[in-house]
């Protein structure tokens, strides 16, 4: 809902799922699209903390989530953005790029995190402590690009790590219910990310699932040795987990 409407969103939304899926399926197999998987270790985030904390001008308490979404958000933009004009295009490309997608596919002196964020806590309502849905709502964080193009010091990471932090205070319940009413009044909304953002290079949606009980979960064949995303292909798109308990 962040990102206007247009012609091909709307197309996306009329068609039935069975298409869609096939579409997706297609664009997949041909779309140059690499997974990559790292480990990030207990001492290696209590040592940003520790050197965000020591380079904040604030005195803000930066969780677990600000410290890897800002670090995230840095490596990622400066991969991409340093590639960029590799993917430029030009003539008719160009022409019909801009058509389809409007201002979407401009350049931006902004690079945008699109960050989910857990509404458990923040809604008075005790049903949704053990609710197991999807009890998440995306918010935005936006950061400068000129900043994010800076050598990834202890002061850029502490300035990005504070964006998402101040992202994160003002979710409110206010703010959660604009976001589900506006979902429920335009069908396409949440088609329009994977339409318009998908050639866009100052984009990133991240989801943190290290927070799961995934390792203590058991549906009849024991205890997972391993948990990762599965083999589905989706651009511009950065997803945590948490470590296995050996780690």
């Amino acid at each position: 809902m962040y990102i206007p409407s247009g012609y091909v969103s709307r197309l996306v939304a009329w068609l039935s799922p069975g298409i869609r899926g096939r579409i997706l399926e297609c664009i997949q197999t041909f779309a140059d699209i690499s997974i990559s998987c790292f480990h990030v270790s207990r001492e290696t985030i209590d040592k940003l903390r520790q050197s965000v904390k020591d380079n904040s001008a604030t005195d803000h308490r930066f969780s677990d989530n600000d410290i890897l979404m800002a670090a995230i958000t840095i490596a990622y933009a400066q991969s991409v953005l340093k590639h960029k004009s590799e993917y430029a295009n030009t003539g008719l490309a160009s022409w019909l790029k801009s058509s389809l997608f409007g201002s979407n596919s401009k350049n931006s002196s902004t690079f945008v995190s699109t960050i989910a964020a857990d509404i458990r806590h923040r809604i008075l309502n005790s049903d949704l402590e053990t609710y197991s849905g999807n009890s998440a709502i995306s918010m935005m964080v936006h950061s400068p690009i000129e900043l994010l193009q800076m050598p990834a010091s202890p002061e850029v990471l502490a300035q990005v790590a504070l964006g998402v932090r101040k992202s994160t205070n003002e979710i409110t319940s206010e703010y959660i219910a604009q976001v589900i009413n506006g979902g429920d009044a335009e069908s396409d909304v949440v088609f329009r990310p994977l339409v318009y953002n998908a050639g866009v290079a100052e984009k990133l949606m991240v989801t943190n699932l290290s927070r799961f009980t995934f390792y203590t979960t058991d549906f009849g064949w024991g205890v997972p040795q391993f948990v990762a995303q599965t083999n589905t292909k989706f651009p511009k798109v950065a997803k945590l987990f948490p470590a296995h308990p050996s780690k």
